[in-house]
């Protein structure tokens, strides 16, 4: 084998380099773009084959061992601080990109002192009471957008990407009627950050750049007109750690995206486990969790030499800790660990609870749709082909007759 792997708590061998731990060309993370429902067969088999890789067709280290992926969250040698364009700041904060400077200033790209003082500024607008004074609303929500009372066929995504938006809307005090460009804005600032081919289409930066310069009027109008929704909160929070305007907008554009950006896929592709094969236990929440991966993947960049899983990681190199490998690995694995879906260490999500609340409500829901007879129309479900947010396009569902289970919003 051309892995690296740890017998006992040993090397088995000297450290590998790039050359001798290349994984096979079947095996690169580039296949999840082309091959997207085959991504656990293809993270499963590279994990087999060792906890670490390099793969040349992305330029980058694989990590998926169960016990290295933590391992390298954890390690304040492998940096968040990357743009994904490689292009520095320049003077007065521009740089090559339309973007640039906007992505760098999120807290997803920031490590040690200046992350965690923009993490306190997300906690402001994710305090636990706050997402709880949602949860009734998002229950008549959910029972609005996916009502049980008449026969229908319908496509179960435009459920799935509606209930986050307008769950995002409600905690950020958005108006409604900005939703549609919201949504645009972060589609784009996704393609932009996320995944393994990052665009530099100048549509999409302009789709971009419209939803920072509304972030950046949405903090200066909560500066001047505060008020209880979230949005403001960021903006007391930002006020308090001395950040600049600029640097809280980027940041409300961060979780604007990462607000919504997941939750579709990982309401689409539980649905469709439940209703093809798993039943109501796709609905247990960390074992979706752990199943789906909402998030495959996330990058570091090595800022000095490092030795994981017996391959000598080079400083610079980048490297890509696949989440989705180490959690399809714990139930063979004998290991007593949570799931990795929120990521570990100082970069866990900070918008877990959230995301487990919306999940959990719609999971309900999503059961009593079950209850109620709907079901898969035969018609194949479609995927997004995007290799780290994976996400049905299209589920078609019918339901046939009027629901025995009761439409009204369910209860605890």
């Amino acid at each position: 084998m051309s892995s690296c792997n740890v017998v006992g708590g040993h090397l088995s061998t000297p450290a590998h380099d790039k050359t001798q731990a290349t994984c096979p060309k079947e095996l690169s993370v580039y296949n999840l773009m082309l091959r997207p429902g085959e991504a656990r067969e293809l993270l499963t088999a590279l994990a087999a084959r060792g906890p670490v890789h390099w793969d040349p067709y992305v330029s980058a280290w694989l990590v998926c061992g169960v016990d290295e992926v933590p391992l390298v969250l954890a390690d304040e040698r492998f940096s968040s601080k990357r743009l994904n364009t490689n292009h520095e700041l320049g003077p007065g904060g521009t740089s090559g990109s339309t973007m640039d400077a906007v992505v760098a200033r999120m807290m997803l790209l920031k490590d040690g002192h200046e992350h965690l003082r923009m993490k306190r500024v997300a906690r402001a607008v994710l305090a636990s009471q706050r997402i709880r004074a949602l949860e009734p609303w998002m229950r008549e929500l959910a029972a609005e957008l996916l009502p049980l009372d008449q026969p229908r066929a319908f496509d179960f995504m435009r459920v799935a990407k509606a209930f986050p938006l307008r769950v995002l809307g409600r905690l950020l005090g958005i108006a409604e009627s900005d939703l549609d460009m919201v949504l645009a804005g972060s589609d784009a600032i996704t393609a932009i950050v996320s995944g393994l081919d990052h665009t530099v289409d100048p549509d999409v930066h302009r789709r971009a750049r419209t939803l920072y310069e509304y972030a950046l009027r949405l903090v200066r109008e909560r500066r001047k007109m505060p008020g209880d929704d979230g949005t403001s909160a960021l903006v007391r929070a930002a006020d308090k750690e001395g950040l600049g305007d600029e640097e809280t907008a980027a940041n409300l554009v961060m979780l604007i995206a990462s607000g919504h950006q997941t939750m579709p896929g990982f309401l689409s592709i539980s649905l469709h486990e439940a209703l093809r094969a798993d039943g109501p236990a796709a609905f247990e929440m960390d074992a979706a969790l752990a199943k789906v991966t909402p998030s495959r993947f996330v990058g570091r960049v090595a800022t000095e030499d490092a030795e994981v899983g017996g391959c000598r990681i080079r400083a610079g190199d980048k490297v890509l800790v696949l989440l989705a490998a180490a959690n399809w690995q714990l139930p063979s694995s004998g290991k007593a660990t949570r799931h990795l879906a929120f990521g570990h260490g100082r970069h866990r999500c900070a918008g877990a609870a959230m995301a487990e609340l919306e999940g959990e409500v719609m999971f309900e829901r999503m059961a009593e749709a079950m209850r109620a007879g709907i079901h898969l129309t035969g018609e194949d479900p479609e995927w997004n082909g995007d290799a780290n947010l994976p996400s049905l396009t299209k589920l078609p569902l019918r339901l046939d007759a009027p629901a025995k289970a009761n439409s009204s919003p369910s209860g605890r």
